[in-house]
């Protein structure tokens, strides 16, 4: 059975993917970092996680927030530091003004808007609803229905950063505390209905006996896979190749966002 990753490597894998989406494994990370990949796995898998120098090397060299890393606590991303893909330059030009429109210093780096005509027009905005879904039995498809009318505005360097398309991508209200710390019940996460193919160890929305799940996957040989619940009082449900029609794979989940502990209120 697949052990479970250190809170800190966890975070540490998910902001690295968005600071170099080429990053998809320990050994991408352990490049990226000048490290060898038995010391990433030992933060992944070890008590410890990620160690202090690990921490300050990602800072360093992918501009993750070392605080971050270590639990969570403020910004994702140091923006004075942030590394790119292509020179692991500084954020510079048009990628800092693109900052400063989006989190204004004289605004306290939030801007507040009750409806979408209150923000100024930006040709980069894409507007993705919010969905609830079911699996027809007459069609064998994934059935999409809007849930809320009230879409949320994300920049298109946002999936550009993740690979996606927009038009692949829904908003789901999260339910339930089997994902919890990962997810927490109410919390928002977004899918891409384009990646179906399993990737291992990576999470998933996905319809299971008649009933909508989200889930870690972990593949098995033999073709069956493993259901993985980040909350231990559920415990992983094995799903032999055997039955694998049991199962339809949503999308993957990309993002998520929501009050963490308070999520469950």
């Amino acid at each position: 059975m697949e052990k479970k990753m250190h809170e800190s490597a966890r975070r540490l894998f998910e902001a690295a993917k968005l600071a170099r989406p080429s990053i998809d494994s320990s050994a991408d990370l352990a490049r990226a970092l000048n490290q060898s990949e038995q010391t990433i796995n030992n933060w992944s898998y070890r008590g410890n996680g990620v160690s202090k120098q690990g921490r300050l090397e990602a800072q360093k060299l992918l501009g993750i927030s070392a605080t971050w890393i270590e639990d969570g606590s403020g910004p994702m991303f140091s923006r004075a530091e942030h590394k790119t893909e292509s020179g692991g330059a500084q954020v510079t030009g048009q990628d800092s003004d693109l900052m400063k429109r989006l989190l204004p210093d004289d605004k306290g780096n939030v801007i507040v808007w009750e409806r979408p005509e209150d923000l100024e027009p930006d040709e980069n905005r894409v507007w993705i609803d919010r969905y609830d879904y079911h699996f027809s039995a007459g069609t064998g498809l994934i059935q999409w229905e809007v849930r809320e009318k009230k879409a949320l505005p994300f920049d298109v360097g946002f999936f550009k950063a993740l690979g996606s398309k927009p038009k692949d991508c829904k908003l789901l209200t999260v339910r339930g505390d089997s994902m919890e710390p990962f997810l927490f019940n109410r919390d928002m996460m977004m899918v891409d209905a384009a990646r179906t193919n399993v990737r291992d160890g990576q999470v998933y929305a996905i319809y299971f006996e008649d009933e909508p799940l989200v889930k870690q996957i972990f593949k098995q040989v033999g073709g069956g896979i493993v259901l993985h619940s980040y909350n231990a009082k559920y415990p992983d449900r094995a799903v032999p190749a055997e039955s694998m029609e049991l199962i339809k794979i949503v999308g993957e989940v990309i993002y998520r966002s929501g009050s963490a502990m308070a999520g469950g209120n």
